[in-house]
């Protein structure tokens, strides 16, 4: 008997939106992938701050590489900060506290008081393996004085006169960056990211007569870390992965170790 394969994709969640390069995407059927795409940097000779947004909630920190794949930059990481707590109303209270701010009442008025305490808690975005889950926010009741009283929770809605410096719209990756020459040249940021899986699913059409049977599958990708990709080129995992928990030989790691991996399909666009 022989059989003709036909194979489709599905696509839970988006992997399309506007980036400036074509990333690579290697996804793994055990909820997190691997991100290569391409940023441009100009470095000056010394030490450079570097900001980088197009990156998913989902970021393992310590998976992170930033690179020159042409091997003619040296860029050497000094510093690195994750930031995956974008604004809120009450996280940008707690920038405010200790400071005055109004705040609108039902009937459109407005009110002064002073942030005593904001009641936001900070999202602990990692389990006991350093591994991060993207765990939301907590909140505790505000505390505000209002004309000299304090007084539990908000009086009204908070009018905030700005955004700080501290304030991030969307998850962002900082570095402090050293390189031994200046130059303009796309690098590579590759990293692991939680919330990303597959699954196959087959179908087999066979005739009533004849030897010839259809195998049709299905690919199913579910995209679940809060950015999006374009044209993305994309392998698919199968096997069992196993993580390596933290604390081999005194130090935080973690290495990835794929058992009868397989490439399922070919390069996706």
């Amino acid at each position: 008997m022989r059989a003709r394969i036909v194979c489709f994709l599905i696509f839970c969640g988006s992997l399309c939106a506007q980036q400036s390069s074509q990333p690579s995407l290697t996804i793994y059927n055990q909820d997190f992938a691997v991100v290569r795409q391409e940023i441009p940097l100009d470095l000056k000779s010394g030490t450079n701050q570097i900001n980088v947004n197009d990156i998913t909630m989902r970021l393992e920190p310590d998976s992170v590489i930033l690179r020159d794949p042409a091997g003619k930059h040296l860029v050497n990481v000094l510093e690195q900060n994750y930031r995956a707590d974008p604004v809120s109303q009450f996280s940008l209270l707690s920038l405010y506290e200790g400071r005055t701010i109004d705040f609108e009442l039902p009937d459109h008025t407005t009110v002064k008081g002073k942030v005593i305490r904001s009641g936001y808690v900070r999202p602990d975005y990692f389990n006991m393996n350093g591994y991060n889950q993207g765990y939301p926010a907590q909140q505790e009741e505000a505390i505000i004085e209002v004309g000299g009283q304090l007084r539990f929770g908000l009086p009204g809605t908070p009018i905030f006169p700005d955004l700080t410096a501290e304030t991030i719209l969307k998850p962002r990756l900082e570095w402090m960056v050293a390189t031994d020459k200046p130059g303009k040249f796309p690098a590579e940021l590759s990293y692991v990211t939680g919330g990303m899986k597959w699954q196959a699913d087959y179908n087999i059409v066979a005739p009533e007569k004849g030897d010839l049977v259809d195998i049709v599958g299905w690919i199913t990708m579910d995209n679940r870390t809060g950015m999006t990709f374009e044209n993305a080129r994309i392998k698919l995992m199968a096997g069992d992965v196993n993580k390596i928990q933290p604390g081999i030989g005194g130090r935080d790691e973690m290495v990835f170790k794929a058992v009868n991996a397989a490439m399922v399909s070919p390069s996706v666009s």
